[in-house]
């Protein structure tokens, strides 16, 4: 078996394991919420609230989380606009950078109108879990793309 062989096999290797253990995480998050929803003893206001307020934080720091399992792909990968993995380091670089709030960065390439979530420089980056569903789902379609194609 040559070197990219194995490389190809490790890497699809990893993100079907990176994608069933996103699956996992979002069906414990809906779970959770359907377990919220019919708790007693606290009114439905108060725990819509507290979901509001957790599913972004939940969701962005998956976000970060994803990314960092394939930090090690080329920064150039990114090539066209609005490129799923030129989105995530974009979403990533919002999260960790500059207070959550998507920034334009003139090193990589973004349009919001072609990207998977449409979020404008000067937004706020709240994702939900069909936000992170879609986005983490691009992503890794890409990474499988760029080591197919490596």
């Amino acid at each position: 078996m040559t070197d990219a062989a194995a490389d190809h096999r490790i890497a699809a290797a990893r993100v079907r394991a990176c994608r069933d253990e996103i699956a996992g995480q979002i069906r414990a998050y809906r779970d959770l919420v359907g377990a919220a929803s019919k708790a007693s003893g606290m009114s439905l206001t108060r725990i819509d609230a507290a979901l509001a307020a957790f599913e972004p934080a939940f969701f962005n720091n998956l976000l970060i989380a994803l990314d960092a399992r394939f930090a090690q792909r080329p920064r150039d990968a990114a090539g066209e606009d609005a490129h799923p993995l030129a989105e995530v380091r974009l979403l990533c670089a919002a999260l960790l950078e500059h207070g959550g709030v998507m920034t334009d960065d003139e090193t990589i390439p973004y349009q919001p109108s072609k990207s998977v979530l449409g979020i404008d420089p000067g937004d706020r980056v709240a994702l939900n879990a069909d936000d992170f569903e879609a986005i983490a789902a691009a992503f890794l379609d890409a990474i499988e793309h760029q080591f197919r194609d490596a």
